[in-house]
């Protein structure tokens, strides 16, 4: 266990570049805090815990370590990139007049720093957000779909999940982009916003079929089948929507019935009842208030964004506050709402710049 240890964190420093002088130090003394540790009664797990992962060690040394000055290809390439991105922005400028959208050649700049310094799958994760921002100019300028070429954005969280994420859990881990592609495309090409918003619940009814005991599996998915059959039977027979989403009661009573729903605040602390007391009121406000904008406003196009609350408030109420954390979410928000009312998807976009700026500040 140590010595796996103390590989993964020599094999952290190499990445990271440090001196070869640096790697020997940072070893040796975490081996004898290791030693220490387990001296003192400690087991492998909790040494481990307390000297932190290897990643997180790297990152609190990284302002003390000396990055090894290697002369290779790769940094050569590098340091020269600006140069071209330069050199092929003004051949591409003076002699074809492609000052736009030549200006695209500088994004070369960080992808080859990416693809050159990281390793393949982090390379591709990293690579994702210049492609996808590539795709959706090719897309709006040459065939004018800004919308929904916007779409493409999802390509960043979907690729990371993809590559690191076990192959059974995949079907989960993607459900709620494709069910958000779906539901997007069912609203902006049939006017389906509802109920097209029913795509969602193939996250919880994939997830269902996970559950090892056959019979509450299929008392689960159909509960959620006849539910879904009751809210569509009620809506389009009788006009009575309101009505019809009643029928979500029955996969709700299913889960108390099971016994995988349940109530236990008198088993908790005051500080745990209090957190759960919000959480449950946050989420049942959220869920009242997509269904309100949906039927009274109709809102059902730009009403799932009230969803973005849920991991807002957590974060805000159980988490230490860093706005770095909240940018993701509130810069989904300011791409969207700018893009569908002002109609301006084109340049909305930008909001996802938001997101590296304020880390920077925030980090800085």
């Amino acid at each position: 266990m140590k010595q796996q240890y103390l590989n993964a964190l020599k094999e952290v420093l190499k990445e990271y570049q440090a001196s070869q002088k640096d790697i020997d130090d940072i070893v040796n003394d975490y081996s004898q805090l290791y030693d220490d540790a387990l001296a003192s009664g400690k087991s492998d797990e909790e040494v481990c815990d307390m000297l932190g992962e290897p990643k997180d060690v790297v990152d609190e040394l990284r302002d003390t370590l000396q990055r090894k000055k290697e002369k290779n290809i790769k940094t050569k390439i590098i340091a020269v990139m600006p140069f071209i991105s330069l050199l092929t922005f003004f051949i591409l400028g003076f002699y074809a007049d492609l000052w736009h959208p030549g200006w695209m050649v500088f994004l070369a700049i960080p992808m080859t720093a990416i693809m050159l310094q990281t390793r393949l799958r982090e390379g591709l994760v990293a690579l994702m957000p210049f492609l996808s921002v590539i795709a959706f100019l090719i897309l709006g300028w040459g065939f004018d779909l800004w919308h929904p070429g916007w779409l493409v954005f999802l390509s960043i969280p979907m690729v990371a999940i993809l590559l690191f994420t076990k192959a059974k859990e995949l079907p989960v881990a993607i459900s709620p982009f494709v069910a958000t592609i779906a539901f997007l495309f069912l609203g902006f090409y049939y006017n389906l916003w509802n109920p097209g918003w029913l795509v969602f619940l193939i996250i919880p009814m994939l997830g269902i079929l996970f559950e090892k005991n056959l019979v509450k599996m299929i008392a689960y998915e159909l509960s959620f089948a006849l539910a879904i059959a009751f809210y569509l039977y009620m809506g389009y027979v009788y006009g009575s929507w309101g009505y019809g989403a009643l029928g979500f009661i029955l996969p709700v009573g299913m889960s108390l019935i099971l016994g995988d729903m349940r109530f236990e605040f008198g088993l908790m602390n005051a500080h745990d009842r209090k957190r759960a007391l919000i959480m449950t009121g946050i989420v049942l406000s959220t869920v009242a208030a997509f269904l309100a904008l949906g039927f009274i406003f109709n809102g059902w196009p730009w009403a799932w964004q009230v969803f973005l609350g849920i991991p807002i408030f957590a974060i805000i109420f159980f988490d230490k506050f860093r706005l770095t954390a909240l940018m993701p979410f509130f810069a989904v928000i300011i791409f969207f709402s700018v893009g569908y009312f002002a109609n301006a998807f084109h340049i909305s976009w930008l909001a996802f710049l938001l997101i590296p700026i304020v880390a920077i500040f925030e980090n800085a």
